[in-house]
């Protein structure tokens, strides 16, 4: 029996569609891998705040439900800003920007509000990067400053701690960095005992922000 011709076309056609999706999404959640930083003579500290951007920590949880307030989050998130700030500590802002609405719905969200840092979020300065995979490292713009800044520890805050938070330590692992995840300054849809159990399994270092403003 023969197969109409129009059918194999289309057989072949929802095959390369889903292997090009299947591509797609081990890209988006998969750390990416880069050049073992070196030992600096002065090696400095960078907070990198991850995806607090318009629309994905308001008030009504319409994107990441948080387990806290959002306005808690974002005054730590604060607090740690100007902790940075006060102690020399380099201060980088990474914001997510899907290229396709296909990206879009297979990060789980929704396109809300303006691509721009939330306006709650004190920024310091002009290192506001874009990311397109949810590792942060995806950017080159931000492996490049903090190379160029002689960074090798990380503090990370911001959301989500299951997939961009959790992807970016990663990726920072893969480089050489020593990265720690601040626990009151990480939102997810996600149980957050869970996620800090993993970080630690993966020596992700769990700290609170209270460790570092001690340390003023």
């Amino acid at each position: 029996m023969s197969v109409h011709p129009a059918l194999l076309l289309l057989a072949a056609a929802v095959a390369v569609a889903a292997s090009a999706g299947a591509l797609m999404y081990w890209r988006m959640f998969r750390a990416t891998r880069g050049a073992r930083i070196a030992r600096y003579p002065a090696p400095r500290k960078a907070l990198v705040v991850l995806d607090l951007q318009e629309g994905y920590a308001d008030a009504a949880g319409r994107e990441v439900v948080t387990l806290r307030p959002a306005t808690r989050l974002t005054d730590t998130v604060n607090r740690l800003i100007d902790w940075a700030e006060e102690t020399g500590v380099e201060v980088a802002y990474v914001r997510q920007v899907f290229g396709s609405s296909l990206l879009l719905r297979l990060h789980g969200g929704r396109r809300v509000g303006r691509v721009v840092v939330d306006r709650r979020i004190r920024v310091l300065n002009a290192n506001d990067f874009e990311k397109h995979r949810t590792d942060a490292f995806s950017s080159r713009a931000l492996e490049r400053l903090l190379v160029d800044r002689q960074v090798d520890e990380l503090y990370l805050v911001g959301v989500d701690a299951a997939y961009c938070v959790l992807l970016t330590a990663r990726g920072a692992l893969n480089r050489g960095y020593r990265v720690s995840v601040v626990a009151d300054a990480v939102a997810s849809r996600h149980d957050l005992r869970r996620v800090f159990e993993r970080y630690r399994r993966e020596r992700i270092d769990v700290i609170e922000s209270g460790e570092l403003l001690g340390r003023g």
